[in-house]
């Protein structure tokens, strides 16, 4: 397999979630917390945001679809640039499409994703 094009769509929805930034629509899991403190422990969420936002909207994002048991919902994972670095995002779109989750915003630790 290879990386695969983000749909437009799914990009669109978990971009305006990331801009409203409310509390009630982005859950952060245990794990994305302390692995974005062990690899960033100086980044604000805001800069975090900031680079999932130029990724998602960027030219051509690609990454690979990643099922999971729950939430349900359409996860993607992806490589994208946070403080100049290759770091590795997973986020999920709830199926009422109005909620996200972020899994993952931290340095690699496979050299490819599953799809690569």
């Amino acid at each position: 397999m290879a990386l695969q094009p983000i749909p437009n769509a799914w990009r669109r929805k978990v971009a305006g979630i990331l801009r409203r930034g409310t509390s009630s629509e982005i859950r952060r899991t245990a794990d994305y917390s302390d692995k974005l403190d062990k690899s960033f422990p100086d980044v604000f969420e805001s800069r975090v945001t900031a680079a999932f936002l130029q990724f998602l909207e960027g030219p051509n994002p690609q990454g690979c679809p990643v099922q999971m048991d729950r939430p349900a919902g359409e996860t993607w994972e992806f490589w994208f640039t946070l403080k100049g670095k290759q770091t590795y995002g997973k986020i999920l779109l709830r199926t009422d499409q109005q909620r996200i989750v972020l899994f993952s915003a931290h340095l690699p630790q496979k050299d490819k994703l599953r799809c690569e």
